[in-house]
């Protein structure tokens, strides 16, 4: 008799990915109103730069305990890490800041809607990445609903859109989160990923402070009280650096192709909030968005078979 060891496939559910993904976009969603609220005292910059420095900070203790694998990663995999650090850090951000500066917010929300379009194409181009019919189908009829929700189901308020400078900025932005979200699963195996988030904060505030040194010439800091140190502990803390966990996570299981997708629910919780916190009110049309949306969510992220799977040792006998 001879034990001999057999690769077996082990189902790894998706659930917990689509979990991740949809408290990913109810954060960013969050993120939305916190942060309208935030630049009545902050200008942009300094606002990003102070969110990734707080990252920094939280994600420091972690990253001590890997500092060898980090060492490693980033002597054998620099290039990966920085990156990392351009695409998803204050750069796309700035980047995104100065669009709007010169776009409107309906336009930025318009631009987001195109990210899972952008994840597609490019992942298809240039990544290696299999385009799914049902996903392609899904994230056209999300975009719909995205569609529906920010001209209001009017086609006088679409036809009657115009091209604004800061447009192109903002489709710039938009192609450097598309390009981060197809990046982040080629990370190095070998450190965690807050670990890499951590590298891409460490990079990102040198790479900021520059910006922010002349921003603040014109838009000193404020005086600090509670909540606005309430407000930028949850936008680092949590809507951004658990944020960036979750949507990490989800990624590795799932891939970046269907978690670009959800980027389309990101808006729904974006009114929702406005709605709890700014005022707003709701409509028809925001009834119609989400059903559209959460349709084309499905669709594109439905399989009938398993996503992942990875093998395990068993003992066979001979």
């Amino acid at each position: 008799m001879m034990l001999t060891s057999v690769a077996v496939p082990v189902v790894t559910s998706r659930t917990p990915a689509f979990l991740a993904l949809l408290l990913t976009m109810a954060l960013w969603g969050s993120n939305a109103a916190i942060t309208k609220l935030m630049l009545n005292s902050f200008g942009p910059i300094t606002l990003t730069w102070l969110r990734w420095a707080l990252v920094v900070l939280c994600t420091a203790p972690f990253a001590w305990a890997e500092r060898a694998a980090i060492r490693q990663a980033v002597k054998t995999r620099w290039r990966a890490l920085l990156l990392l650090a351009l695409l998803g850090g204050t750069l796309q951000n700035t980047v995104v800041f100065i669009g709007v500066a010169h776009s409107s917010a309906i336009h930025l929300g318009l631009f987001n809607s195109v990210i899972p379009v952008l994840i597609l194409v490019l992942g298809w181009l240039f990544f290696g990445e299999t385009l799914h019919a049902k996903e392609a189908v899904g994230v056209a009829i999300s975009a719909l609903g995205v569609i529906v929700i920010f001209f209001q189901g009017s086609l006088e308020v679409l036809l009657h859109l115009a091209v604004m400078p800061g447009d192109p900025i903002l489709f710039a932005g938009m192609v450097l989160w598309a390009i981060y979200t197809l990046s982040l699963n080629r990370r190095p195996a070998s450190i965690s990923l807050i670990s890499v988030v951590f590298i891409v904060g460490a990079a990102s505030v040198p790479l900021a402070a520059p910006l922010m040194w002349f921003e603040l010439k014109s838009h000193p800091m404020p005086e600090l009280t509670w909540w606005l140190v309430a407000g930028l502990i949850y936008m680092s803390a949590i809507s951004n650096l658990i944020a960036l966990l979750f949507y990490g996570f989800a990624i590795k299981r799932i891939g970046p192709m269907q978690a670009g997708i959800f980027i389309h629910i990101m808006p729904l919780f974006a009114i929702l909030f406005s709605v709890l916190l700014v005022g707003e009110e709701l409509h028809w049309h925001h009834a119609a968005g989400f059903v559209l949306v959460a349709s084309g969510a499905i669709l594109g992220c439905y399989r009938p078979t398993p996503a992942l799977q990875h093998s395990v040792p068993a003992a066979a006998a001979k």
